[in-house]
């Protein structure tokens, strides 16, 4: 990428009397490929480049990009993000607040390790394997009346420049493939059953990590099993036991959306609105209880949001959101880090390309196990008297501080005395944040942790992709069922 242009919009935009400015410069290549009933879908690939330009003027933060390295396009660029910079510098602050004081200046280049891109395999071997899992599926059963195979894949090249001497250049990639089936009773009634994953890993590597063969005849047996043997779950207070995925969505939505520090200061609403996670909460809060450790790292491999450096170039770490139960961290950014007295930013600061601006976004959150638990969730079973095994998200909703959940999941089982007795269907479970982190009693010794590409945050809206997971864990008393 052309560093002489970024130190140019750099050295511009210092002149007109920028405080801070950054450049960032890339390329971002996706490819979707689906079959559906046995039928190639029309592949998508798309090949964007361009530049974000960022900059400081005083207190107040300007953007602008271009999808075209013209002169003229560039030029246009600075003079909007300059423009914009000086618009929001003339709402005053009642307190100034030093960004620079976070601001990290690291030189650096990371390319994730793959054995071959999975956008540089060939498309028609590509095909041909989607086209063997769906027809597993389809072939599976004659309960089977609908069946997807999705494959998506990603490479983005990014170089950040700044005006402190930054020069950081990250090319990273992920991988995944997500599995439908559908199923429909003899007397009309539907159900389905999705499995994905998504990692950062390239084509050879999800194959061996994910055994996609294995997740078609699970979505396909479950499926069957949904509309000929489940039945309708109980409704009351009972055990509940989380698989990893569904664990996953609901610290996605209960802990790591409300440690957003944007969200808990009043400055992003979208989806969901603010949180309960307020600041004379941090170092006190009982979350749940000691059993609960949550952990952002992404600097953890496979895991898809995995970077060594965020869009602002702040060196990615590990570090505990929750920590045996008090909350202890936010995600955050230069920006808000410096707003609430924090000497560095957690290096949150991502954007979906280079032409997004970048903002505090998830990364890779999970819990970690309970170093003395059980050996895997068959043990979980054995010592449960009465309880729902629950997998798989299939809808949620949450209030607007997220206290206040329900999540309904794809396929349930239930539990007496120690063996389960019958699967269930439409497994829904509700919560109050607190009382249900506080309601930990068991979890296993290994984790496991997926991947969601389709994070929705903003406005104008940005898709970010996002990993969670952690063990399989048991919840003592939750509300399960439709309660009257």
């Amino acid at each position: 990428m052309d560093e002489d242009l970024a130190q140019k919009i750099i050295e511009d935009l210092l002149q007109r009397g920028a405080r801070h400015v950054q450049v960032r410069m890339g390329r971002h290549v996706k490819e979707s490929m689906v079959i559906e009933q046995g039928n190639k879908q029309p592949s998508i690939l798309s090949n964007k480049e361009g530049v974000g330009i960022r900059v400081l003027l005083n207190q107040g933060w300007g953007f602008a990009a271009s999808l075209d390295l013209e002169k003229k396009h560039i030029e246009d660029a600075i003079k909007l993000a300059y423009k914009t910079a000086r618009a929001s510098d003339s709402i005053k602050r009642e307190k100034p607040i030093d960004y620079m004081n976070v601001v990290e200046t690291h030189v650096a280049n990371y390319h994730l390790p793959v054995r071959v891109r999975t956008i540089d395999v060939d498309h028609q071997e590509k095909q041909q394997y989607l086209s063997m899992l769906e027809d597993k599926i389809r072939s599976y059963h004659e309960r089977i009346v609908f069946s997807r195979v999705t494959l998506e894949s990603k490479w983005n090249e990014v170089w950040f420049f700044s005006s402190e001497g930054a020069r950081v250049s990250q090319h990273l990639g992920y991988t995944g493939i997500r599995i439908l089936a559908v199923s429909r009773s003899l007397d009309g009634e539907i159900q389905s059953r999705m499995l994905q994953n998504y990692e950062s890993v390239g084509w050879e590597e999800f194959i061996e990590r994910n055994a996609p063969e294995q997740m078609a005849e699970t979505a396909a047996r479950d499926a069957v099993t949904l509309v000929e043997k489940a039945r309708k779950c109980p409704s009351g207070e009972f055990p509940l036991i989380l698989e990893p995925f569904q664990l996953g969505l609901t610290i996605h939505e209960s802990c790591a959306h409300p440690s957003e520090l944007d969200r808990v200061l009043g400055y992003e609403a979208d989806f969901a609105g603010t949180s309960f996670l307020t600041t004379e909460k941090l170092g006190t809060f009982k979350y749940g209880n000691e059993m609960v450790t949550i952990v952002n790292d992404p600097t953890m491999p496979y895991v898809l949001a995995h970077y060594r450096y965020d869009d602002e170039g702040t060196k990615a770490k590990s570090y505990p959101v929750i920590d045996e139960g008090i909350f202890i961290n936010y995600e955050t950014d230069v920006e808000f880090s410096s707003m609430i007295g924090f000497s560095q930013s957690n290096g949150n600061s991502k954007a979906e390309t280079v032409h997004h601006v970048p903002i505090i976004r998830i990364a890779n959150l999970y819990m970690e196990p309970s170093r003395d638990g059980y050996k895997n969730v068959e043990e979980i079973i054995e010592d449960t008297k009465e309880g729902i095994f629950a997998e798989n998200w299939k809808s949620h909703s949450i209030d607007d501080v997220r206290l206040n959940f329900q999540f309904n999941t794809q396929i349930g089982y239930y539990i007496k005395d120690g063996e389960i007795q019958y699967p269930l269907k439409n497994v829904t479970y509700q919560g109050y944040t607190p009382k249900f982190w506080n309601s930990v009693d068991a979890t296993t010794r290994s984790i496991k942790i997926y991947g969601l590409p389709s994070c929705g945050k903003g406005n104008p809206m940005q898709v970010g992709f996002v990993s969670h997971g952690g063990p399989w864990t048991r919840f003592s008393k939750v509300r399960v069922g439709i309660i009257d």
